[in-house]
């Protein structure tokens, strides 16, 4: 059983990941937003070109969904990668307090 000194270390490193994944999901979808932002106002002038202009300006609206896809997708991997590390944290801090209790009564450590 974690003691209360333990508990609270572990709690502290529960929120500060909670924390970074709270905020990292709020910056990504501001990002994406605006993407969409730029996106929606650039749309409304397509009429407005004509010729190598129009394909100039749907090249640059190509590449604009093209970017939200990979802002989108990096922004997955950056929660997968949070996820993991957050279970390696659990991991490990489960490990020192079962090696602590371990040593405390004479056991062999986990390593």
């Amino acid at each position: 059983m974690a003691t209360g000194s333990e508990r609270l270390e572990l709690q502290e490193g529960v929120d500060a990941f909670d924390k970074a994944a709270k905020d990292s999901g709020d910056s990504g979808e501001l990002l994406i937003v605006e993407l969409q932002n730029l996106e929606d106002a650039t749309v409304s002038l397509e009429s407005s070109f004509q010729g190598a202009g129009a394909q100039a300006f749907r090249s640059f609206i190509n590449r604009v969904n093209e970017c939200q896809g990979q802002v989108i997708e990096a922004l997955s991997l950056i929660n997968v990668g949070q996820g993991e590390l957050y279970k390696a944290y659990n991991i490990q801090e489960q490990t020192e307090l079962d090696d602590a209790r371990a040593k405390e009564q004479g056991a062999e450590l986990s390593w």
